[in-house]
């Protein structure tokens, strides 16, 4: 299958600390790590490592970090013809606490710099895919273009709303799958997420809205789908967690190719769930996946 993922690529910047560091305190690293990362890359990486012919469109920089970057989208079978180099290469800060959990800053960089006329320039790529894969590390305009060419195709649509920002109508009414996690449904809904209830009601209210389905991802708790026909909850299998960085990243990426391959919402959701599973034992965004998780079907 062919997916297009339009999006962001970053260099994370990964400093392993005892606990989140507190307003006001200084805290000593205990190791730094440089590992290859942007939300956009993430799920491109995934979704070639588990068997998708994926083209990835976005920036890097003009500079040596931008050239590892594109270097490593190639090495992981993502084909990058329609990256370019301009400005700095995006920057992520990232604190990763002996729990597993982190804590983000983002430079965005070169991210930013992702113009309509460079979605523009590749919409043959984008309509001759199966699915399209978008986030919000880049502007929204050039967001919004690509789900306006994938629509005018009939390419299938998800998008990862992260980090959390308000989206249109317009362009919810054109999402086939949305996965924000808990604290982005609140924000895009301003309703409460803290129950089955709660998440059945903020899930509804993104339907009416014209989305086919949401899964929100809720971590060790598993994931919460709804589309017109059924809803539910979707249990993890627990794992020993090394770094929840790019996680949902992770179950994008997996979560596309699985759909693609004929499964159901639930069955493709089980299946991004392993792959995600997998991520969080292994430290940095884009892990290598074994080849037993490729879909073979």
């Amino acid at each position: 299958m062919n997916i297009t993922v339009v999006g962001s690529t970053n260099i994370d910047l990964v400093y392993l600390v005892p606990h989140i560091v507190t307003v006001g305190e200084t805290l000593h690293s205990t190791k730094h790590e440089l590992f290859f990362g942007g939300k956009g890359a993430n799920q491109a990486v995934t979704a070639s490592q588990v068997g998708a012919n994926v083209h990835f469109i976005g920036n890097v920089g003009a500079d040596d970090f931008g050239e590892q970057v594109k270097q490593n989208l190639q090495d992981k079978g993502v084909n990058t013809a329609a990256v370019q180099k301009v400005g700095i290469t995006g920057q992520a800060i990232i604190q990763l606490a002996d729990s597993g959990e982190n804590s983000i800053i983002l430079f965005p960089g070169a991210n930013f710099l992702v113009t309509t006329d460079q979605i523009e320039a590749n919409k043959n790529t984008i309509a001759s895919s199966d699915a399209l894969l978008l986030q919000l590390e880049i502007p929204m305009p050039a967001v919004e273009t690509a789900a306006n060419i994938a629509t005018q195709n009939g390419v299938q649509i998800i998008l990862n709303p992260a980090p959390a920002q308000p989206i249109s109508d317009s362009l919810l009414r054109k999402v086939s799958i949305l996965t924000p996690n808990e604290t982005e449904l609140a924000i895009l809904t301003g309703m409460k997420t803290e129950t089955e209830e709660d998440l059945y009601h903020a899930c509804n209210f993104l339907l009416q809205k014209g989305v086919g389905a949401v899964v929100v991802t809720l971590g060790e708790k598993g994931s919460y789908y709804m589309n017109n026909q059924e809803h539910g909850l979707v249990q993890a299998n627990p794992v020993n967690v090394k770094d929840t960085t790019g996680a949902g990243d992770a179950f994008n990426g997996a979560l596309a190719v699985a759909l693609g391959h004929g499964n159901s919402l639930r069955e493709s959701i089980l299946y991004a769930s392993k792959v995600a599973g997998y991520a969080v034992t292994q430290l940095g965004a884009q892990p290598t996946i074994p080849s037993s998780f490729q879909i073979n079907k």
